[in-house]
Parts: C-alpha cells; sequence; structure tokens
C-alpha cells in the first residue's frame, strides 16, 4: 500500500505526462506541457496541505474576530498588528474595506497600517507553497520580511502624523460606518464540518483557477526562454538585478499562489534569491486590484505611503536578503 502510494506521488504523473503527449513529440507544445505536470508533480503537496491550513485557520480567525480584535485594543501595539497581518488569511479585498471601516470607529490608524501592509504579503497558504518551491529559508525570509515591514509601516505612519503630513479628518474618502455592521455579523451557518467543506471549496477554487494556469506560463518560461539572458539580467547579486525585479512585480503579479511557480522556474535558470525576495513584497502591495481598493477608500497620501513603503521594503530588503 504505501509503496503503491509513493509510486502515486511521484511517478504516476510523470508517466502520464510522457504517454499522453507522444503524440506532440519534438514540439515546445509536448515539452512545455510536460514540464507544467513535472512542476504539478512537485509542487501539489504543499498545494494541498496549504489550502487545508489556510482554510482552517480562516475558520477560526474570522472577520469578526479580527474587527473585535483592533476595536477591543485600539491603542494595541503596532508589532502585534503586524503579527496579526502575517497569520491571517483574509485577502485583501476584505482586509483593505474592513480597515476602512474600523478607522471609522476610532481605531489608531498606525495600528491599521501595519495589518494592511503585512497581510498581503504572506499567508499561511503562500508560506506553504513558498517552502516547496525554494524551501523554508526563503518561506522564513518572507514571513519575518512582512514583519518587518508591517511594523515600519505602523512606525512611519505615526511618525507622520505627529509631522502633520496626514490628518485624521481626512484620511478617508468615504466616512461610512455601516460598513462595520457588515464586518461584525457572522456570514457563516451551519455545522463546522459543513463551514470547513465550503470554505475548502472556495479556497480551492480561487487558487486553483490562477494556480494551474500559472504552471503552464512557468513551464512556457523554461523552455522558451535563454537562461544566459537571464543570469545576464538577474543573476549578478547587484542593485540593478533587485530593482528590476521589484519593478516587475507592478503589471505581473496577479495571485500569490500563482506567482510562486513562474518565479521558481526563474529562480531554477538564475534569478537570485534577493531578487526573488523583491518580487514577492513588491508584487502583493503593487498589485492593480489592492491599489484599486486602497485609493478607492484612502485619501491619496496614505495610498503613498503604501506603496511607497512597499516598493521600497522590498529593493532594501532585496539587497540585504542578497548579501545574508
Amino acid at each position: 500500500m504505501i509503496m503503491t502510494f509513493g509510486y502515486l506521488n511521484t511517478g504516476f504523473i510523470r508517466d502520464f505526462a510522457i504517454n499522453f503527449f507522444n503524440t506532440f513529440s519534438g514540439t515546445y507544445t509536448r515539452k512545455i506541457l510536460v514540464e507544467a505536470l513535472f512542476l504539478l508533480n512537485e509542487l501539489w503537496p504543499y498545494l494541498v496541505s496549504g489550502i487545508i491550513i489556510t482554510s482552517l485557520i480562516k475558520m477560526l480567525l474570522t472577520k469578526k474576530q479580527v474587527a473585535g480584535f483592533f476595536q477591543a485594543r485600539k491603542s494595541s501595539s503596532i508589532v502585534l498588528a503586524a503579527f496579526l497581518g502575517v497569520i491571517s488569511p483574509l485577502g485583501s479585498y476584505v482586509v483593505i474595506p474592513m480597515s476602512a471601516a474600523l478607522f471609522t470607529l476610532g481605531t489608531p490608524l498606525p495600528v491599521l497600517m501595519a495589518f494592511l501592509m503585512s497581510s498581503p504579503l504572506i499567508d499561511p497558504n503562500l508560506f506553504m507553497l513558498t517552502a516547496g518551491a525554494f524551501g523554508y529559508e526563503m518561506a522564513i525570509a518572507r514571513a519575518i520580511s512582512s514583519l518587518l515591514i508591517g511594523i515600519m509601516a505602523g512606525y512611519a505612519t505615526l511618525w507622520l502624523m505627529t509631522k502633520g503630513f496626514l490628518n485624521s479628518d481626512t484620511i478617508l474618502k468615504i466616512n461610512d460606518k455601516s460598513q462595520v455592521t457588515a464586518i461584525m455579523i457572522p456570514q457563516n451557518k451551519g455545522s463546522f464540518m459543513f463551514r470547513f467543506g465550503k470554505e475548502l471549496f472556495k479556497m480551492s477554487k480561487y487558487i486553483g483557477k490562477y494556480f494551474f494556469l500559472a504552471l503552464i506560463l512557468a513551464a512556457a518560461v523554461k523552455i522558451l526562454t535563454p537562461p544566459a539572458l537571464i543570469m545576464k539580467v538577474f543573476g549578478q547579486d547587484n542593485l540593478l538585478s533587485v530593482l528590476l525585479s521589484a519593478g516587475a512585480g507592478v503589471p505581473f503579479y496577479i495571485c500569490g499562489g500563482a506567482a510562486i511557480p513562474v518565479v521558481q522556474e526563474l529562480a531554477y535558470m538564475g534569478l537570485n534569491k534577493g531578487a526573488v525576495l523583491a518580487f514577492f513584497i513588491s508584487g502583493p502591495v503593487t498589485k492593480i486590484s489592492n491599489m484599486v481598493l486602497m485609493h478607492a477608500a484612502f485619501n491619496i497620501r496614505v495610498f503613498v505611503i503604501y506603496v511607497s513603503i512597499g516598493i521600497l521594503a522590498a529593493v532594501l530588503l532585496g539587497l540585504v536578503y542578497n548579501f545574508y
């Protein structure tokens, strides 16, 4: 039984790929599809475990509980808020409007900014996928970087408020306290297993639709991109490689799980570890959907602080990690 499972785990997908795509023998199509299945064979245990862990945490750490945490601790530590962002599985589409609503109830902006910055950078699913693709060193580096960036954002916001750059009366574009009502009302009904199954399906559907497309893209990058080009542009431990990688996060980052197999292939071809970390930091912060939400909820100065800290931190921490 164990031997059979081991064969399925390590050999079945590879054999299926070779047999099924024999009709494309000698073509780039076959090479790309087979490479995509090799990647799937390597990453699927981390994908599945990440989805399960994230779904469980999301069941235990709901929007209601996060909002309640901030309401009970309006003057809570910026460090604690940044840590909550690191372990929170809530998506930015929840975190950003929720933070805007909590500000209307008196939660300090520096505390919320620490949570806003650290939350999109890492979550349990991304940690597991990063560990599977790059090893636990990179996964831990992402988690520590997310925590540091959240803390830095919180204290930077506090300093700017004391200098008068930010005025509490004009932080939000719309002060709508009715948003908090929706946040504080539990949305899930039924037994724990029913709610867990529902959450597991939602997580799998959301992550899967991007992840499997990303496998094809990652395979295409490996097959079609000359390794010498990647080595020349991104292989050196220098400022240029980190700057280019941080800048690439702006237009090319769509979904955290989907980015990992693509960057993994680039790393195999010579992308240095500092550039990898820079992409993983700048991408979530400057993702188009996040910037649209931030711009819609907060005034331009808060928006500029959010984006600037994300990009500057990506470059700085990428350079530091290269020399680590």
